[in-house]
């Protein structure tokens, strides 16, 4: 029998999330017509902020959109949109157990929490999906990588390696204890809405 797919594992799949600001995205599994859009979002992403998300190989979005959303045991994109408009998303990939998670937001939606509230939503995908531990990638002058750590509450799971800042979290996630006198007054509410399920084994192999 046949593994579910991510979107039949998270349904029902959509959520609405509030950015600083009062913009509202809606936030959902990405679906194979969505695959031109999420090329469309690296397209139009600074070179520096493409370095950054993929300090490594660029993805398939970046040359052959067909593949972007190519359906693999174990990982999920997730897209944000405002609107009609694509504005972020959060990609789980790699095999059961360790996923590689990573965040790409639109650049007029920086600084309004969205990267904090995609990369939520996606350690809590790549539990459901079978994962115990995510980790995340980034250069060192990755301002906007350290900011949404520091949201996130994952300074203290961040370790220099090589030349990379690298970010183990054990799964399901939960933030470190925050500081009351170091409250982050603009930090947007985030609700996380996908129930826990009980879930086949997803394939490794």
């Amino acid at each position: 029998m046949a593994e579910p797919s991510a979107i039949q594992v998270l349904t029902p799949a959509v959520v609405h999330a509030a950015l600083v600001g009062g913009t509202v995205v809606a936030i959902r599994p990405a679906r194979p017509r969505d695959a031109a859009a999420v090329a469309d979002l690296h397209r139009r992403s600074a070179p520096a902020s493409l370095r950054d998300r993929y300090p490594g190989t660029p993805p398939p979005a970046l040359t052959d959109p067909e593949q972007c959303l190519a359906a693999v045991p174990g990982s999920c994109t997730l897209v944000a949109f405002n609107g009609f408009r694509l504005v972020g998303i959060a990609q789980i990939t790699g095999h059961v157990p360790v996923a590689d998670f990573g965040v790409l937001v639109r650049e007029d939606h920086r600084r309004r929490g969205l990267g904090a509230i995609l990369a939520k939503h996606a350690l809590h995908v790549a539990y459901e999906l079978g994962h115990r531990e995510a980790v995340s990638f980034g250069g060192p002058e990755n301002r906007a990588l350290r900011a949404m750590l520091h949201r996130l509450g994952l300074e203290g799971r961040t370790r220099y390696t090589g030349d990379l800042l690298v970010t183990r979290i054990a799964l399901p996630y939960e933030p470190e204890p925050a500081d009351p006198e170091a409250s982050d007054r603009t930090e947007p509410a985030v609700r996380m809405p996908y129930p826990v399920i009980n879930r086949r084994p997803i394939a490794t192999a």
